[in-house]
């Protein structure tokens, strides 16, 4: 508890309102935590960081902070970082309240439309990476279990898109009629389908088999793009040894990761930051995707006896080289034809 002899503290600060049960994801909340973290201790910044239980906390949450904050109370500077896309419609129905109070900024995470009035909005388009890993991919495995948190959420539908698309074409030699992609989801509304059981990650594993008809499964990559609940896919196919699965977000996912669709949250958030702090100002809007090098595709080629048993060599700079082109123009594409 604060000595309540000390005088209050001056010093800027940061809040974060995350999704319901988002911290400890080890994926992309983590990775926002990392970036605000970082930047703040080296500017000596205060940080606050609130993951709701629910979707209604959430917004208590952000109905406190704007109800204190719509009006000049102090001089202290305070930015409000929004995380989730839950909230899209309170926050374009209240951020203009903050207008009266020049010390408050806002900062909205991965929406491709900004704010009307105040508020910064930043939006980080991954079909690129996607594409792109989704491309590789049948140079290992010819099998595809994707599971998707839920097909309503637009930067989830986004990501697998891209990544089908990508598995669809012919970069590596392979028969058509070996390569099967299975999408599957977790939850069915948005906001749903962003942790799992193990009881019922297995039983979809299971369900996979079936409609692949997959034996053993060591031709199958598992694509989870599904936040925290990636990671019991990762850890349960490492327990079971079957299957390889794709990182998503962060770089090294695990041991049995050939590679990652990496989206560096945690470097877009420590800039804005910095320009929020320097008075720069952040800007109205960012987009920030494959070209950028904020979303990329990394190789791990782990574990090694893919490459081995399926007598295949790495593939080589050069061809990485031309998908990365490939995927940079089919993402611009894609983001004119969403305009």
């Amino acid at each position: 508890m604060p000595d309540p002899t000390d005088a209050p503290s001056t010093s800027p600060m940061v809040t974060v309102v995350y999704s319901p049960d988002a911290l400890g994801d080890q994926s992309y909340n983590d990775l926002i935590y990392s970036g605000v973290e970082n930047i703040s201790n080296q500017k000596e910044l205060r940080t606050l960081h609130l993951s709701p239980a629910t979707r209604e906390e959430g917004l208590d949450y952000l109905e406190n902070i704007f109800r204190l904050m719509e009006a000049p109370g102090d001089s202290v500077r305070r930015l409000f970082i929004v995380a989730s896309s839950d909230y899209d419609a309170w926050l374009r129905q209240n951020n203009r309240r903050l207008e009266g109070n020049p010390c408050a900024d806002l900062l909205y995470l991965e929406t491709a439309t900004p704010l009307d009035g105040k508020g910064s909005t930043l939006y980080m388009p991954y079909y690129g990476a996607m594409y792109e890993a989704g491309a590789l991919t049948p140079h290992f495995m010819e099998k595809v279990m994707m599971v998707g948190a839920n097909p309503e959420d637009g930067h989830v539908l986004e990501a697998m898109q891209g990544f089908k698309d990508g598995f669809d074409t012919y970069w590596f030699p392979l028969n058509p009629e070996e390569k099967k992609l299975v999408t599957m989801y977790i939850g069915q509304h948005a906001g749903e389908g962003y942790s799992i059981t193990d009881t019922l990650a297995l039983k979809m594993i299971a369900e996979y088999r079936k409609l692949a008809n997959e034996g053993f499964g060591r031709h199958t990559v598992v694509v989870p793009v599904c936040g925290g609940a990636g990671a019991v896919f990762q850890r349960l196919c490492t327990i079971l040894q079957q299957f390889i699965v794709m990182g998503i977000d962060v770089e090294n996912y695990a041991v049995n990761s050939q590679y990652s669709a990496v989206k560096h949250i945690d470097w877009a958030v420590e800039e804005s930051i910095v320009k929020w702090f320097s008075g720069e100002g952040m800007a109205k809007h960012q987009t920030l995707g494959l070209a950028s090098g904020y979303t990329e595709m990394k190789v791990h080629f782990r574990p090694y006896w893919v490459l081995r048993i399926r007598n295949l060599n790495a593939p080589s700079d050069e061809v990485l080289k031309q998908l990365h082109e490939e995927a940079i123009r089919k993402e611009e594409l894609k983001m004119k034809s969403d305009e």
